[in-house]
């Protein structure tokens, strides 16, 4: 397994900017917030419940302490705002306008809801479920900072999709609810690039750009939890074909390339899939 690096500061090309990602306790979300904030990026973390604040406050601190000799720090909060409810995006927004004057230049829709259920196990209110937290509230999201200007010129939009919506992987049952809202997030990179990017109508947020990053077999909390033949299955089915070797992604790798993506370097990228899968899906 690959080596995490200590946090540490980069260049400070993200200076005054501010960004919210969504899911930002643990796992690929806060190495996301992470990175951004060692560029300099003010964050607004969210989490689905009170109890995980203290996991934002601790991210905060660890930015804090790279920042020990900086005499103005990027800022990073949290709140609670979890995916499943209706009123999402209006908490996102309320905290905008209280700790950000409203504004925003990068959202990341990493917060995801999976349920796992085989065909013929499928029930309608897993659907809704599933589509409700993971395509509708981020579709609400942007509709929100469009429609209130919040967005800035040159703004950067990131899903945090899968490459399971581009590749069949044997012996990892009871994945059709995560695939259909992995691909939908792929259809939604691409219809923002569209209407965002150069829309006269929309000129204060001109320059913006919308991708999805096609995430690999990445150790995080939920993987850590997933029963031996599964894991065998992903071993052998997954790792073993990935270009790069057959190790499981750190959520560092990830975050480097969601940062990559955020930043002005990616100006003429938008409406794409970028794998960050090791090479097992050969898709940029």
């Amino acid at each position: 397994m690959s080596e995490i690096q200590a946090p540490r500061l980069r260049e400070q090309d993200l200076a005054g900017k501010v960004a919210v990602v969504t899911g930002a306790t643990r796992g690929i979300g806060r190495a996301i917030a992470l990175q951004l904030a060692s560029r300099g990026c003010s964050v607004l973390g969210t989490c689905s419940g009170p109890d995980s604040l203290i996991l934002i406050d601790s991210l905060a601190h660890t930015v804090s302490h790279l920042y020990s000799e900086h005499a103005s720090p990027p800022e990073v909060t949290g709140i609670v705002a979890n995916i499943k409810d209706a009123d999402c995006a209006q908490k996102i927004v309320q905290a905008l306008e209280q700790k950000f004057d409203g504004h925003v230049d990068i959202l990341v829709n990493n917060a995801a809801h999976p349920i796992r259920a085989k065909i013929g196990e499928i029930e309608p209110h897993m659907v809704s479920e599933v589509m409700a937290a993971n395509v509708q509230t981020p579709m609400m999201i942007v509709n929100e900072f469009v429609k209130r200007k919040m967005f800035r010129t040159n703004s950067r939009i990131v899903n945090i999709g899968s490459d399971s919506a581009r590749a069949s992987i044997p012996g990892l049952p009871g994945r059709s609810l995560y695939i259909t809202f992995k691909s939908a997030l792929e259809g939604l990179s691409r219809a923002w690039a569209d209407e965002l990017g150069a829309n006269p109508e929309l000129d204060f947020m001109k320059g913006t750009t919308a991708n999805t990053v096609a995430v690999g077999f990445t150790e995080t909390d939920m993987v850590s939890k997933m029963p031996p033949p599964m894991r065998e299955a992903v071993n052998k089915n997954v790792l073993a074909k990935q270009s790069l070797g057959p190790r499981a992604a750190l959520p560092e790798d990830i975050a480097d390339v969601v940062g990559f993506l955020c930043g002005l370097d990616s100006r003429w990228v938008t409406g794409s899939v970028v794998s960050a899968d090791g090479g097992f899906v050969k898709v940029v």
